[in-house]
């Protein structure tokens, strides 16, 4: 008596098939995860053609026909075992864990292309940036310059990365907004670490959602509202007319070389206090006088 065990040419077919779906779905770069997801009842068919293949060439013979569960529970652990090996692939994660083993971390200058402030803007928003300087300008120009953190797969994807714009400016109404963005380019990007920039005195300004901010107020002859900006470090020179009014919990909150009066929040007037500094949600204030 003979005996045939189903299921070892079913596992040799499927190891082929998900073999050569890979190596396809790389070179022809379809997706192998909707193919196997669309083709995996095959399997059932192969098995099925299989039994039906051994009881019509056994015919006539003295054979038991078994089944080899052995190999038809690797079948199934093939298919799950890629389906879950496409699904990684195709979302991009291992293209993510293959750049952060691969990148390094370059640190880039950058230069930021002049930028013309139409007529009728009265009032520009900046927001997040870490650490920013901040100048004025006596033109309606703003530029300036800026340290990126660049994580790239060598030195060339980092330069390209580096000519990208990393400021970007939307106008709404009367009101210039400017913001830094990550660049990302395939598995490379970009952060802006360090912000410094000129812009035009005569136009308020208001800044939210940043770290450290240096304000060299000289030449300005506007407003300003800092918002959740951690440290504010301010720079005046002697005949600048401002006020700057800190709404900070305590005077342990407020230091330079001025002094600071306080009555619910923290208040410095130099000259006339013609043009107002506003400080709201912040935590370190410091403003020196040079």
């Amino acid at each position: 008596m003979k005996i045939k065990r189903v299921g070892t040419i079913s596992m040799g077919i499927v190891l082929i098939a998900f073999g050569v779906i890979l190596f396809l779905s790389q070179i022809n770069k379809f997706s192998a995860l909707n193919m196997v997801l669309k083709i995996w009842p095959v399997i059932l068919i192969l098995l099925g053609l299989e039994v039906l293949w051994y009881r019509y060439s056994s015919r006539g013979e003295d054979v038991v026909i078994k089944y080899d569960f052995f190999s038809i529970i690797c079948i199934f652990m093939v298919l799950i075992v890629n389906i879950g090996i496409f699904a990684i692939n195709e979302s991009g994660i291992m293209n993510r864990i293959q750049a952060e083993v691969m990148s390094s971390t370059y640190d880039m200058d950058m230069v930021i292309d002049e930028y013309e402030v139409d007529e009728g803007i009265n009032k520009i928003i900046i927001g997040d940036v870490n650490n920013m300087v901040v100048r004025s300008t006596s033109d309606k120009k703003i530029s300036g310059i800026g340290k990126l953190n660049v994580y790239a797969t060598g030195k060339a994807e980092a330069d390209e990365l580096v000519k990208l714009n990393s400021i970007r400016y939307e106008i709404s109404g009367n009101t210039l907004y400017i913001y830094t963005p990550d660049n990302r380019k395939d598995n490379n990007y970009s952060h802006l670490r360090y912000l410094e920039i000129f812009l035009p005195g005569d136009i308020d300004v208001e800044v939210i959602n940043s770290g450290n901010l240096d304000l060299v107020f000289n030449g300005f002859s506007n407003n300003w509202n800092l918002d959740r900006v951690n440290n504010v470090n301010i720079r005046l020179d002697k005949v600048s007319s401002v006020a700057v009014k800190a709404f900070v919990e305590s005077l342990d909150y407020l230091s330079g070389n001025i002094k600071w009066s306080f009555d619910n929040f923290g208040e410095y007037v130099n000259g006339e206090g013609a043009n107002v500094i506003n400080i709201l949600n912040g935590r370190d204030v410091t403003v020196n006088e040079v």
